[in-house]
């Protein structure tokens, strides 16, 4: 029961989250590649934005500027943007303000970010940027629903190009194309604009959003390794019970022998008796499960708007079935030493 609840509740976590980071990419992306760096210390050629503009069947190329922004006490992400094209590349949804002000000394941050720093637009945070570790006070031009393209928040390129790590660098080009459309042929080209460097990645709509969730799917990999010794000991509690009940019914087993039952007969009853253990603990571990990640995703989805409980139906089933599988087995051992007894013997023992 306690491992099928667990393994049932983190699956439809898993399930229900790894949906959620898919519809948080997908809608906070307006590009359909993305060319970047593996760090933000290290960056593109400038001159490579025109060169990726120039490919047959773009119709836009928006270069970010990506830095850190130590604010409250913590490190943040920032991207640098020019206004004018940022609506190209992201889909922004502002709660207040807008990016039409954004500038040197002005900023726009993440709903989140705003909420933990007490501000809104129009406000003011003291923070510092990248490499220049001055503090200054920035005017908040606007707060948007967070967005993983546009990170904790946005600046002007100029400046935050100014303060990263690689002055005067671009860390990312979103790119759009004509209709939408995406080819191995089109990100070839796009590989040759920037030098096909190894250290830059290219990367369409649907590899972002496969990478936004890798490391949700790592880590339910790793809980789920850990559930499986659960599974295991859950079989030896069966194999324990069941035996301890072949102990306990040693006189019982003799006597519906002595009536007539067969060895196959002993054997299927043991073998019923822990597939019904093991159905009543999948049905009450699935409840629980269930309930538990209910539970967590009513809590989730103040924090992740695109949160939805959504069942993963071959999982749950596959659990379910799993179960039922691994009671029979363990009673394999207990019912062959059930059957193995003699009714003369196994009456006479009291």
């Amino acid at each position: 029961m306690i491992s099928t609840a667990l393994v049932a509740g983190l699956a439809v976590i898993g399930n229900s989250t790894g949906h959620a980071l898919d519809r948080q990419t997908a809608d906070g992306l307006g590009a359909d590649y993305v060319l970047s760096t593996r760090t933000n210390m290290s960056g593109v050629d400038p001159a490579a934005v025109q060169r990726v503009a120039d490919v047959s069947g773009i119709r836009t190329a928006a270069a970010v500027s990506d830095s850190t922004l130590f604010v409250g006490g913590g490190v943040r992400e920032i991207s640098g943007v020019d206004p004018a094209a940022v609506d190209a590349a992201m889909k922004l949804d502002f709660v207040s303000g807008s990016l039409n002000d954004l500038g040197p000394g002005r900023i726009a941050l993440s709903r989140t970010l705003a909420e933990q720093q007490g501000v809104s637009a129009g406000g003011k945070v003291v923070a510092s940027m990248g490499r220049n570790q001055d503090t200054q006070p920035y005017t908040v031009v606007g707060v948007y629903k967070d967005n993983p393209t546009a990170k904790d928040a946005l600046g002007a390129r100029s400046e935050v190009q100014k303060n990263s790590f690689n002055p005067g660098s671009v860390q990312r080009i979103l790119v759009r194309t004509d209709g939408g459309a995406t080819s191995h042929t089109t990100e070839q080209r796009l590989r040759a604009a920037v030098g096909n460097s190894p250290l830059l990645k290219v990367q369409d709509r649907k590899e972002l959003v496969h990478e936004g969730a890798g490391a949700l799917g790592e880590l339910l990999t790793l809980m789920y390794g850990l559930l499986a010794i659960g599974v295991v000991i859950s079989g030896l509690g069966i194999v324990n019970t069941m035996a301890m009940s072949v102990a306990d019914r040693t006189r019982e087993i003799g006597v519906l022998r002595a009536l007539g039952m067969d060895r196959a007969g002993i054997r299927r009853m043991i073998r019923l008796e822990a597939v019904t253990v093991a159905a009543f603990g999948t049905l009450l571990g699935l409840t629980g499960g269930l309930f538990g990640a209910w539970a967590v995703g009513a809590l989730a989805n103040g924090a992740m708007e695109q949160y939805r409980l959504i069942l993963p139906w071959g999982t749950l089933a596959l659990v379910c079935l799993a179960s039922l599988v691994i009671g029979a087995l363990a009673a394999a051992l207990p019912a062959r030493r059930a059957a193995a007894l003699g009714p003369l013997e196994a009456v006479a023992q009291a």
